[in-house]
């Protein structure tokens, strides 16, 4: 039986850190936030997303709204963006190997679309558009319902502590990439099976512990 890897994409497949950044300083120069500055990134990285909102001074019952803001204007820039050093090589070669490859975005299809095209890794054979940015744990489990018999082992590539959770609670392994948004120290709060630090080392885990 085959090996199914099901990957997120803000963060995983493509750098979106310093376009989230640019656009939550917009609004926060409008809110009256606080704004991030370069040096405050890799601290703020190792905050749960509750402890940030604090620090920053963003209502937690606003979070869903700006998720949704951000996500809109994302939409604009998104497929201009590269894909993460080192991504395209390790879909090309997982994919050469036999491993059926899915993918799960709150980005629009078009969008979505037309970044892996321009980055040549069109290679999913499937792929999940999520409404909601912050309802990963459903949307996976949805995802993956019929899916389970197929395959053998079923991973989730996420780079948040949210992707970790959400993987653990679907029942499925979880590979957590250490150049997303959240640190390392973050991401083994998640317990993941495995932590990659570059998109190669995603290679070898797979196939060392799959």
């Amino acid at each position: 039986m085959q090996t199914l890897l099901v990957f997120n994409f803000n963060g995983t497949l493509v750098s979106t850190r310093d376009l989230a950044i640019r656009i939550y300083n917009g609004i926060a120069a409008d809110k009256g936030y606080r704004v991030i500055h370069t040096e405050d990134v890799g601290w703020l990285s190792s905050l749960s997303v509750k402890d940030r909102c604090r620090h920053l001074g963003v209502p937690l019952y606003l979070l869903p709204v700006m998720g949704i803001t951000i996500k809109i204007r994302y939409q604009q820039e998104i497929s201009r963006l590269p894909a993460v050093e080192g991504i395209p090589e390790m879909l090309r070669a997982l994919k050469s190997e036999g491993y059926v490859l899915r993918l799960m975005t709150s980005n629009s299809r078009s969008v979505t679309g037309l970044f892996l095209e321009a980055n040549g890794i069109d290679l999913f054979d499937a792929i999940h558009y999520a409404h909601n940015p912050f309802s990963k744990e459903r949307g996976l489990t949805s995802f993956l319902k019929q899916s389970r018999a197929a395959y053998q082992e079923i991973y989730y590539v996420g780079d948040e502590l949210r992707d970790m959770r959400a993987g653990r609670k679907a029942g499925v392994r979880t590979i957590a990439a250490a150049w997303g948004y959240d640190s390392v120290e973050l991401l083994r709060q998640g317990e993941p099976s495995h932590i990659v630090h570059k998109p190669s080392d995603l290679i070898d885990a797979v196939q060392r512990f799959g």
